[in-house]
Parts: C-alpha cells; structure tokens; sequence
C-alpha cells in the first residue's frame, strides 16, 4: 500500500510543476472527479486539460504545499501557487505579469488511487492579479 501523503505530494511535484502528465493515469481513477467551482471536470482527460491549461497559461507555474493532513481514506493538502502569466488563458491574453496565492485541496482516495478531489483556490486574486478584475474602492498588493 502507497501512502496517500506521498501520491498527493508527488501530484504537485511532478504532474503540476513538471507537466508529467502520464501520472496522472496512475495516481488517479478514471472516473475520477474534480469537484473545483472554476473547472470542475469529470474523468483523467478533464484533469489533463485543466493541467495543461495552467501550465501552458502559467509554464514556470509552481505549488508548494504548506501543510498536509491525512484523515482516513482522505488527505487534505493546504498550498500557494505561483507563476508567470506568459500565454493565453481564458481568452486573457498573456500580461507577463507574476501571479500568487492560496488554495486548498482535499483529496478522497479509493484504494491506492485519488477518486474525487474538491478545490477551493483564490482564483479572483489571480484575475485581479493579472489587470483582469478590480473591485471598487480596492487596490492590489501583491504578498498582501
């Protein structure tokens, strides 16, 4: 049996920071689903998508994670992206502008494989990051 903290750390390391996109078919069911209210998707080739969306978007794009909890058949993984908007993204033209921020991630194992993850990131401070968004009244500072 693999420990759980390691597939989830080698999730980050290598299919996020690396691009390697072929272990994602074995740390993850095929069904498996990414329960994330900005790209929510179904199945390994949706995961794949959303990898080489951001990774494309953001090519120096790194995660580290801060924190990591096991419980159960379930591993919660708090972390901080960071990267270079260097190529489209969403219709967004590339900014060249150095994005950063917080998310979190909990990650539901069935067997030795990730199932289901759900995903709450701070995808509005990117956008307001990048020029995208502001809100009325605030200013952006970045490592606020």
């Amino acid at each position: 049996m693999t420990d759980k903290n390691t597939i989830v750390r080698r999730l980050f390391d290598e299919v996020w920071n690396k691009g390697n996109l072929k272990l994602a078919d074995e740390i993850f069911t095929p069904n498996h689903r990414n329960d994330d209210p900005v790209n929510p998707t179904q199945g390994l080739d949706g995961l794949k998508a959303i990898v080489t969306k951001y990774r494309t978007a953001f090519p120096d794009v790194r995660f580290e994670i801060d924190e990591i909890l096991p419980v159960g058949e379930t591993v919660v993984a708090r972390w901080r992206y960071d990267g270079t908007h260097t190529s489209e993204l969403e219709g967004i033209p590339a900014t060249g502008r150095h994005v950063t921020g917080p998310g979190i991630s909990i990650h539901r194992f069935k067997g030795d494989k990730i199932n289901e993850t759900h995903v709450v990131w701070d995808a509005l401070g990117m956008m307001q990051q990048l020029g995208v968004v502001t809100l009325p009244g605030k200013s952006f500072r970045v490592g606020r």
